[in-house]
């Protein structure tokens, strides 16, 4: 038991104090930005002399306001220091949530320099512009973190708690079974990437070379087979030329710890075949659906409105014949809508229902080969 606490005491802190460290400052960063904001509001609750352009507010609550502020400032300029690299690093086009993370980073030091420059330089603007600013910072930064810490602590999440712990015997042997098949070259020891030592040492890789280019948000969106992730971890290896370049044999350690934190993906396909299977049985039973049945207008109606309601906003749409109806309701079975055969026969006659009186008698049931009508679906 000790062994097992150790051990995972081992994998949460080695090669991730870095990462950690920016964790606790991104943290420290926002509540340092919440209690500035705090302070200013209370601050510009005491009148403000225009003339002497200065607020009676108590001295020790403006030194305080200064004081979290400069320390809100420096963690920013360590935190920039960190994640300008990382993108210069950067090799091919940004993904989006990168960039909204470098948009919302470099808008923080913008609004800081005019907030500082009418602070120290223009005091003139200060009461009606300076409490919009601080305002502004602070939902800069609550975004800012809240666009990459969670995905530290989910990684973290996925170390512990994914398959009982990644140290775990049982995960250890897991993934002993998947990477003979992984693709790794022949001489590559398997054993020694899923021991103990080997996992730590992958942790080690991702926390502190991995996260140079994008974060962890990027590695952990879906989990992948121990094949993909030795393909993605060379892929993305090849690109990083400049930097930290990551040696090939550390390609193999991070994409072992890669396959190791990922959830089993045989429930994820099966449940993906299943829905599959459920939808072309859906589409094939409304394609068969004969016309002639006939429905309480009220209870058709009402089957369409439960139910194309969850996609889309009613009245209904405008069609112009029985096929054009079906092969609607087959592009909605297609699209995931769940209901009984009964209901879309249902919903089938009440779109019939609102077809006009010109539109074209209705063909046999027979799966329908041209495309609908331009409608609000």
């Amino acid at each position: 038991m000790a062994r097992v606490r150790l051990d995972r005491l081992l994998l949460n802190t080695e090669g991730g104090v870095e990462t950690w460290l920016n964790v606790v400052l991104g943290l420290l960063f926002l509540a340092l930005g919440a209690a500035n904001v705090l302070l200013m509001y209370r601050i510009w609750g005491y009148p403000y002399d225009k003339a002497r352009l200065q607020s009676s507010a108590p001295r020790s609550l403006v030194l305080t306001h200064r004081v979290t502020g400069y320390a809100f400032v420096l963690i920013y300029l360590y935190l920039m220091s960190e994640m300008l690299p990382r993108i210069w690093h950067y090799q091919i086009e940004l993904p989006a949530r990168s960039v909204m993370h470098l948009t919302l980073g470099l808008a923080i030091g913008i609004v800081l320099i005019i907030k500082i420059a009418i602070v120290r330089y223009f005091k003139h603007m200060e009461s009606s512009l300076v409490p919009l600013l601080g305002t502004v910072l602070l939902v800069c930064t609550a975004l800012l973190v809240g666009l990459s810490v969670p995905f530290v602590f989910k990684e973290q999440y996925l170390s512990q708690r994914a398959f009982g712990t990644v140290l775990s015997s049982e995960n250890r042997a897991r993934l002993k079974t998947l990477l003979p098949r992984a693709g790794f070259p022949p001489t590559v020891d398997l054993d020694q990437l899923a021991s103990v030592s080997g996992l730590q040492r992958g942790r080690q890789v991702l926390l502190g070379k991995c996260v140079q280019c994008h974060d962890l948000r990027t590695v952990l969106v879906r989990p992948k087979t121990p094949e993909a992730w030795l393909q993605t971890v060379n892929r993305m290896a090849d690109r990083a030329v400049i930097g930290k370049p990551i040696e090939e044999r550390e390609r193999w350690y991070v994409a072992a710890y890669l396959a190791a934190i990922s959830p089993d993906l045989r429930q994820a396909v099966l449940v993906k075949r299943e829905q599959e299977s459920n939808t072309e049985t859906a589409i094939d039973a409304v394609r068969r659906l004969p016309l002639g049945q006939r429905f309480e207008r009220d209870v058709a109606k009402r089957a369409f409105e439960t139910k194309c309601v969850q996609c889309h906003v009613l009245p209904s749409p405008q069609l112009g014949s029985v096929e054009e109806a079906r092969a609607l309701v087959v592009r909605m079975a297609r699209n995931g809508l769940t209901a009984s055969t009964e209901e879309f026969a249902q919903i089938l006659f009440h779109l019939s229902q609102q077809l006009p009186a010109s539109a074209p008698a209705a063909a046999p049931a027979v799966p329908a080969t041209s495309a609908p009508r331009r409608s609000n679906y």
